[in-house]
């Protein structure tokens, strides 16, 4: 529901930036990308979470050629082990983070078809944990054909235990760009070490490989 409610808010945003991105590509002095795929939890964040997915958005100022100067969104999330949830006491759950960064990035090859880059960044990272279990609803249905509402039950996913927390956090990697034809379109792939400080315990680590297009 977290999830849907951040789409259901940001979505007129993110269309409008979907469209202008080839208008603000044009110049030079501008860089947009976006992008998905799947994200890996590692040290003691593998134990308690399955492999998940990612979605992300960079954008900024081209610096130089090879320097851009980027600010990075990013979304996590992952279901947790069989092990957790039983260490919890409950049927369903997820874990999942949320990251802006300043993220410069070093491009080695710009003008050529395929281009190396790396990239670290540093900045604010958002960490949930939901626990759910299914439950019975009593509603009302309606059906448009024939015109009539009759009581019915539908199972949901109800919401148990909620936490959340906002702690500092760095990321690093490197990728390729590809490009597609002469506008300046460019495919890229990339992965990236994140590590999101704790107050106790172990850090929060996690690797995201993400496939996307750049303007």
């Amino acid at each position: 529901m977290r999830v849907l409610r951040f789409v259901r808010r940001n979505v007129v945003v993110l269309f409008a930036l979907f469209l202008l991105t080839p208008l603000i590509a044009q110049d030079n002095h501008f860089n947009v990308s976006a992008g998905a795929g799947f994200s890996s939890p590692v040290a003691d964040a593998s134990g308690n979470l399955k492999t998940g997915w990612n979605v992300g958005l960079r954008g900024g100022l081209n610096l130089s050629p090879n320097l851009l100067a980027d600010l990075d969104f990013s979304y996590n999330r992952w279901g947790l082990t069989d092990a957790a949830l039983a260490n919890f006491g409950e049927p369903n759950g997820y874990a999942d983070v949320w990251s802006l960064t300043f993220t410069p990035v070093i491009r080695f090859a710009p003008h050529s078809r395929i281009d190396p880059y790396v990239l670290a960044g540093y900045g604010l990272y958002h960490r949930g944990l939901t626990l759910t279990r299914s439950a019975n609803v009593n509603t009302v249905s309606c059906d448009e054909f024939f015109g009539f509402c009759f009581p019915a039950t539908v199972t949901v996913n109800q919401v148990v235990a909620s936490f959340s927390t906002y702690k500092a956090g760095f990321n690093a990697g490197g990728g390729f760009e590809f490009g597609l034809g002469s506008r300046g379109l460019k495919a890229f792939a990339e992965a990236r070490y994140n590590d999101m400080f704790t107050t106790r315990g172990p850090d929060f680590e996690f690797v995201p490989v993400t496939f996307g297009i750049r303007w």
